[in-house]
């Protein structure tokens, strides 16, 4: 072990001469510094602009003034999504993912205003992230800094020279490559160090009640994928003949797991587990609202045994007779079985979002680079999963407002008299607004097990490429 640490000495002081590391090195500490604080403006302006439009929308909300409960339904309300402490540092799918939704009685609204609608063919591009330095840019740095180490030592004579001196292989490839990933070390612990005062200052606890968590399983997931990017350069740099192949071999790697594999991935999941449109989705929906789903009847069937059910409950012949308004009775009905309806069409939708989603899970295996993207995006809560989560209890909460406006209107109007009854503020007050907060990170292993099972065999690879002991022949 004391060799190990011996070569790690000399190739640091070996490494602090190159040029590469002096010009690629501030860099990398400029994009990652700039990219923290650039996510930290946008978080904090995104985060005033969704509280000042909630404060609009429940002071619009209170100052309705009086009007029957189902046109306060119709008038509806907004609910904004907000963002998560740690979007600001991989901003994941929020820029694809609506910021607000419109809630009101009948119908169930998309989500509306994408921030990528605003960047049109620039979208494609992506944003400059800190997660995105870290997944493509410092392994850049690490290719640059690593593609020599060996192949050079080998033109000059150095590598045979220290076997001479009893230094065994094994010795020397891991002194190398703990040299250069202390290097890497160093940047990730400045870095998340810096993300995680971030997180104390800005104090994310009503979304996001598990932050230091989080940017402690993140940092071990960056230790874990650069790792594996530092080991196996140092390995190419190991068997390639000289420095050009092994460079060539690094960045072809890098292209071909970071950019080609990626894109063909998601191609290949929308090929194979294509999504309806948005009007082909709508029209299943109202379809399956108004025949029924299966052993369920038709609307018309449904209203019938509804009113069959409440004239026998309460022993009258007419519904005039009712204690309850039963056309309150038969909205609310209305809304829970589109409810259900939408329940069942989103299971269906969700399910081909997993397949698609699965592919590249699966490809991970082969592209590191997927695996710890989709898991950096679940551990900041900008993943499908958390949006699909945030849209659910959106539905929830919408269900809950249309049964509280139509159980007072059930209650205090008689059927038949839609205009006489009003309800005022105190019935608006009964409406809190909706709390949101992000599933727990348990849930996260749950749903990307793939993703961690292919890192950790990433990461036993690179164990298995380590020379043995007793192996000192030159490559």
């Amino acid at each position: 072990m004391h060799q190990v640490f011996l070569i790690a000495k000399k190739e640091l002081t070996n490494i602090a001469r190159q040029n590469a590391l002096k010009i690629l090195f501030p860099i990398i500490l400029f994009l990652l510094g700039f990219s923290l604080y650039a996510g930290h403006i946008a978080y904090k302006q995104e985060m005033d602009m969704v509280k000042k439009a909630q404060e609009e929308r429940r002071a619009e909300w209170l100052e309705q003034g009086n009007k029957h409960p189902h046109i306060a339904a119709h008038y509806g309300t907004y609910v904004f999504k907000p963002k998560t402490l740690l979007s600001l540092f991989d901003f994941g799918l929020d820029t694809y993912t609506g910021t607000s939704v419109y809630l009101e009685a009948h119908y169930a609204h998309e989500f509306m205003f994408r921030p990528v609608q605003g960047y049109g063919n620039m979208a494609r591009f992506g944003e400059l992230s800190a997660a995105l330095v870290l997944q493509l840019l410092l392994p850049l740095l690490i290719i640059f800094i690593t593609f020599q180490t060996f192949s050079k030592e080998k033109e000059t004579g150095t590598l045979k020279l220290l076997i001479g001196q009893g230094v065994s292989m094994r010795s020397i490839y891991l002194g190398k490559v703990l040299a250069y990933f202390l290097i890497v070390l160093l940047i990730l612990i400045l870095f998340f160090t810096g993300l995680y005062i971030v997180g104390i200052i800005e104090d994310d606890s009503l979304v996001m009640q598990d932050v230091g968590l989080r940017v402690l399983f993140l940092f071990f997931l960056y230790v874990g994928y650069l790792f594996v990017f530092t080991n196996f350069s140092v390995w190419v740099s190991f068997k390639s003949s000289n420095a050009r192949n092994s460079l060539l071999t690094l960045l072809m790697f890098w292209i071909t797991t970071g950019i080609i594999i990626p894109k063909t991935s998601a191609n290949i999941g929308e090929s194979l587990y294509p999504l309806p449109s948005l009007k082909a989705y709508k029209e299943k929906i109202k379809k399956d609202i108004d025949k029924g789903l299966p052993m369920d009847g038709s609307k018309e069937e449904r209203l019938v045994k509804l009113k069959e059910q409440y004239l026998k409950k309460y022993g009258v012949d007419s519904l005039h007779q009712l204690p309850l308004n039963f056309e309150a009775i038969r909205m609310q009905e209305g809304e829970e079985y589109a409810y259900k309806v939408q329940r069942v069409h989103d299971s269906l939708l969700n399910r081909r979002f997993e397949y698609q989603n699965r592919i590249g899970s699966i490809i991970g295996f082969v592209a590191p680079y997927i695996s710890v993207r989709n898991f950096s995006m679940a551990l900041a809560a900008t993943d499908g999963y958390s949006f699909n989560d945030f849209q659910e209890k959106t539905k929830v909460y919408r269900l809950k407002l249309m049964r509280k406006m139509n159980n007072d209107m059930a209650v205090n109007s008689r059927y038949g008299e839609f205009y006489e009854y009003k309800a005022g503020r105190n019935l608006w007050e009964t409406v809190s607004g909706l709390e949101y907060r992000t599933p727990s990170v348990m849930k996260i292993f749950k749903n990307y097990r793939i993703e961690l099972m292919s890192l950790i065999f990433w990461v036993l690879i690179m164990f298995l490429l380590i020379p043995s002991s007793h192996k000192n022949k030159l490559i």
